[in-house]
């Protein structure tokens, strides 16, 4: 009887991470829409957060290395939309590894109904868009006097 063994080995771990992030890469630019018909990056993801406390509406949008002048921000009908443009830097440069993403970005958040339009106040610092917007008075909570 005649045994045969085979001799394999596993791909390296830097040929598994390098697969990876290409396959992370595919997905969040198909999963995102920042990819056109041809699989090619046409922008970029925002990461949102967004909470609330009694008073106002919070948001926060990672942006680094977006300029605040080309930060579009307009709210109409209930949604705000955030749009911008983070540029590549001008340069011969020879990069061996470059995971970050440039071009246009677009976000469109729905915003509670009991928010007050007219009230938002938006700071970007340290590579973050921060958001306030102000809860309308009606939508406040209202301490009640209880009378004897």
């Amino acid at each position: 009887m005649l045994v045969r063994t085979r001799r394999f080995s596993l791909p390296s771990a830097d040929s598994l991470t390098n697969v990876q992030r290409e396959m992370e890469n595919f997905f969040g630019q198909v999963l995102n829409g920042t990819s056109d018909q041809n699989g090619h990056s046409t922008g970029w993801h925002v990461p949102v957060a967004m909470w609330e406390d009694a008073d106002k509406v919070y948001l926060e949008l990672e942006v680094p290395g977006v300029n605040k002048d080309s930060i579009d921000l307009t709210v109409h009908k209930g949604v705000m939309r955030i749009s911008g443009e983070r540029k590549q830097p001008e340069s011969d440069r020879n990069y061996s590894i470059n995971d970050r993403q440039y071009g246009s970005f677009e976000r469109t958040v729905s915003l509670p109904e009991f928010v007050d339009a007219d009230s938002v106040d938006a700071q970007l610092t340290n590579g973050v868009l921060q958001i306030v917007v102000s809860k309308r008075p009606e939508a406040q909570p209202k301490k009640i006097t209880v009378r004897d």
